[in-house]
């Protein structure tokens, strides 16, 4: 069987052709990059003087406006997807009940990790002159504020930045690059969307991470769990240093401090903690993995003792109609079809990545204004 009768999971367009969809994904992703820049000088320039007002309008209209929103409306009408097929084409798929359970202290460890990371990329920033401005919370504590908080910065970053990045935007880019390529250009470009020096390079690193898991896990729902976790879980020690949930234990200076503590006079301590965080992230990643091998492993068995076999060609004769989807997906093509598929990857033309060009010039732009806004600040 010829590999241009192998229908892949990213060329099952209903009828729109892989080209469109490459072209359809880099006109959202540019109108998302200035949809992103638009939204944050509306911000910074409308006449709100409560921060947590500001912050309610920007992440609403970015994170489902222009995240959720307006790919919604694209996919609906512009590539004539219904509702399925645009949560198949988002990476809604399902996925074993462990891999959800396994991305919570996985996200634990990203927070952890981020922390590192974030802190030397502040230090190198900071010796080239930026100065870094944040926020505070409010003198008094409320519950409300910090639900939602959690809602801004947790769940809807968490479901509507997957839903764009590693949704459509990844089916196109996996399905045009091999593997790795396709995974660093999305850390790159998570990292240049949120257009903002502070966070580009621990962005970019997790949206690389995050890329890799969806491809191997096949399914973007632990990607999600593990970026609300992550984000969460900066929220709470937010709120907890700020307010002192921890008085009276170990981290009642607040967890921030003290690893800001022991950066300063026992260094190598935070040095081991962060490796030991990446030895666990690794081991979990691993768990992951081969637990999903292990699974594909056995159903692939399964379905081989389920089927018959021409001894003349020495192939696997599936029971049923044959479907070359399931076949690629299974890793049978080399049983079924007698040799192993490769995977027709679609070739972008200068003229395709022309919106994409634009959106990194776009974000590469805004990333480095906001270095220099911070540094003559």
């Amino acid at each position: 069987m010829e590999n241009k009768e192998i229908q892949l999971y990213h060329e099952r367009a209903e009828g729109v052709s892989r080209q469109k969809q490459y072209r359809t994904m880099g006109l959202i992703t540019f109108c998302v990059a200035a949809g992103v820049t638009l939204f944050r000088l509306l911000s910074y320039y409308l006449p709100i003087t409560d921060d947590t007002v500001s912050d309610l309008v920007f992440t609403l209209l970015v994170q489902v406006g222009v995240l959720f929103v307006m790919p919604v409306l694209v996919y609906k009408f512009v590539l004539k997807k219904s509702v399925k097929q645009i949560l198949d084409f988002s990476g809604f798929h399902k996925t074993k009940w462990y891999n959800c359970v396994l991305a919570v202290p996985l996200g634990l460890c990203c927070f952890i990790l981020t922390i590192g990371v974030s802190g030397i990329w502040q230090g190198i920033i900071s010796a080239l002159g930026y100065t870094h401005a944040s926020n505070p919370l409010p003198e008094k504590f409320s519950a409300g504020l910090m639900i939602l908080s959690f809602v801004l910065t947790g769940i809807l970053p968490g479901f509507c930045e997957e839903f764009f990045n590693r949704g459509g935007l990844l089916t196109v880019i996996k399905g045009s690059f091999p593997f790795y390529t396709a995974v660093a250009i999305m850390g790159l470009e998570f990292g240049l969307f949120h257009q903002n020096i502070t966070q580009v390079f621990y962005t970019a690193l997790f949206g690389a991470f995050m890329a890799f898991l969806c491809i191997k896990l096949k399914s973007v729902y632990p990607a999600m769990i593990i970026h609300f976790v992550n984000n969460s879980s900066s929220v709470f020690f937010d709120y907890a240093d700020t307010y002192g949930f921890f008085k009276g234990t170990w981290f009642e200076g607040g967890f921030f401090t003290l690893v800001n503590e022991v950066a300063a006079t026992r260094p190598y301590l935070l040095v081991i903690g962060f490796v030991l965080t990446a030895a666990i992230a690794i081991g979990i990643v691993m768990l992951m993995l081969y637990l999903n091998s292990s699974r594909k492993l056995r159903k692939k068995k399964d379905i081989i003792a389920d089927s018959g076999f021409d001894h003349t060609n020495n192939r696997v004769v599936l029971v049923g109609e044959q479907n070359p989807h399931q076949v690629r997906e299974m890793g049978l093509d080399k049983e079924v079809y007698g040799e192993a598929v490769k995977e027709d990857l679609y070739k972008p033309t200068l003229a395709d990545n022309a919106f994409f060009i634009g959106a990194i010039v776009l974000t590469v732009l805004t990333t480095v204004f906001s270095f220099i806004f911070g540094a003559i600040r």
